[in-house]
């Protein structure tokens, strides 16, 4: 028995499926032949037969499936999407090593020369990029891992040790706040692999064009999630290519900008395989990042009579109002008492209402329960169970972050928040119009690689989320990259930034 389906061979649910047809196909065959009531009842014959019959065939139809989804580019894994790749002389991609800063402390002249080893706090190692001659005491310098993975990865305000430093060097050095060590990948993953082989096959890498050029940057280090070239925005003979990387959440990484090192190894490789008379610049993107809100019709409170997928209270708070304008804002937090300028003229409940606070330090929603409740419309003084502080130890930045009514998912809302800004690749270098066409962004900006946030990011939302009865944005501060002012300046990517969620 085999069912199709849009072209695809598609197996049966169970056994049993396989096991009732061929019992109502002998039942009809008995009947047209005389045999009024034909014995195809559980522990019959033909029922054993049946059986016997369809426990065989239910793992060959399966066996099938999984023998052409091997052969197909979208749904190999593993090993058959490694001998694809193969078949196509693409190479594998080892893991990559972390990059990023390292703050150091000297005591007078000092030259750091490239290559100077340090240990990691579990005994990896890394080394310094470049020579740095009388750096300042506080400089940050930048550096690589030497080993490779997900363990070469460092949070900010690690300490790291030099190895035999030069005269005036500090044998320790702290990870920089702002650019920790991230990047370190392990083996390379389905998706990636997948997406090289994609660009292998649509694009026809060859001759410098801009698919090789991409197919460079993809190839060489694993910490590169996508590339993005620019053809002639300088003029003839120029190309501007941009990697990419994806978000660190466990380092707390919300950069798409490929590290100082992971830039070198990436231009290193191209200029190496380019022809010396063209200008290939390589530049990390600049991130942008966003205010958004939504607004949203979910299942009533469980208290109400709702089925328990919708908002978590009989009446979500804060409740939007004209000059509102989306959103509502905390205007302050010590301990666990916040203020909020929502402008409703009704409070909320002490010991019942729950509200969500996005934090955009993590980028995760954390719910807390209001116990006490004073002021008034504009300035609500709210006193919770907790304080709200997230992962970090961060706490609520005053006149900035938000604060949302809580539902029983919200956690997963604000999780496809951050994942739908994964799938973004950077916008437009420049907007002349003698420069355009020609210097428009390779891949193009498409509904399939996007650089803006549409009303398909919502569609997906309500389709991942059935619960969903209704959505649409509410604030909405840039929906599209900004276009920098000349071509020396690097595209815009959007990121996430502060966020909220309310009833429509």
């Amino acid at each position: 028995m085999q069912i199709t389906k849009l072209g695809r061979l598609s197996t049966p649910r169970d056994s049993a499926e396989i096991r009732d047809q061929f019992l109502r196909d002998v039942r009809l065959a008995a009947i047209d032949v005389g045999i009024t009531d034909p014995p195809v009842a559980p522990g019959t014959d033909w029922w054993l037969l049946g059986s016997g019959l369809a426990e065989m065939q239910i793992v060959s139809l399966a066996n099938m499936t999984i023998g052409i989804d091997d052969q197909n580019i979208l749904d190999a894994t593993g090993e058959a999407l490694d001998k694809i790749r193969r078949a196509l002389a693409l190479p594998e991609v080892t893991a990559a090593p972390a990059s990023g800063k390292v703050k150091i402390t000297t005591f007078g002249s000092v030259t750091v020369v490239n290559g100077q080893q340090f240990l990691y706090p579990n005994g990896l190692r890394g080394k310094v990029v470049s020579t740095y001659v009388n750096p300042p005491d506080g400089r940050e310098i930048d550096v690589v891992a030497i080993d490779t993975g997900t363990q070469t990865n460092l949070a900010a305000g690690t300490v790291v040790r030099f190895l035999s430093p030069p005269a005036n060097l500090a044998t320790d050095a702290t990870v920089s706040d702002g650019e920790p060590l991230t990047g370190g990948t392990d083996a390379e993953d389905d998706e990636r692999k997948r997406d090289r082989i994609l660009n292998t096959l649509r694009n026809k890498p060859a001759g410098g064009n801009w698919a090789h050029l991409r197919q460079i940057a993809l190839d060489e280090l694993g910490t590169v999630q996508d590339c993005y070239v620019y053809p002639a925005p300088g003029g003839p003979g120029s190309t501007l290519i941009v990697p990419v990387k994806d978000f660190d959440p466990v380092n707390r990484d919300w950069s798409r900008a490929l590290s100082s090192a992971g830039l070198n190894t990436v231009r290193d490789a191209i200029q190496s395989q380019m022809p010396t008379a063209q200008e290939m610049v390589v530049k990390a993107v600049i991130d942008q990042p966003v205010h958004f809100t939504l607004k949203m019709t979910l299942p009533a409170s469980s208290l109400s009579g709702g089925n328990g997928q919708g908002w978590l209270d009989a009446s979500p708070w804060p409740p939007l109002t004209v000059g509102d304008d989306d959103m509502v804002n905390i205007l302050s937090a010590v301990s666990n008492v916040i203020h909020v300028d929502a402008l409703t003229t009704v409070p909320p409940i002490e010991g019942q209402t729950r509200i969500a606070w996005w934090s955009t330090t993590d980028r995760k929603f954390y719910i807390a329960l209001v116990t006490a409740v004073s002021g008034s419309s504009g300035d609500w003084a709210l006193t919770l169970d907790r304080p709200l502080v997230d992962s970090t130890g961060a706490a609520p930045v005053g006149g900035s972050d938000t604060i949302s009514p809580a539902a029983q998912n919200i956690e997963k809302y604000g999780a496809a928040w951050v994942d739908f800004f994964r799938t973004l690749g950077p916008g437009e270098v420049t907007a002349n119009a003698f420069k355009i066409p020609r210097a428009l962004r390779h891949p193009f900006v498409s509904d399939e690689d996007p650089s803006d946030v549409t009303e398909l990011f919502i569609a997906k939302l309500a389709r991942d989320f059935p619960e969903i009865v209704d959505i649409q944005f509410g604030v909405e501060v840039t929906t599209t990259p900004t276009v920098p002012a000349t071509v020396a300046t690097a595209p815009s990517i959007l990121t996430p930034g502060e966020f909220g969620i309310y009833k429509l």
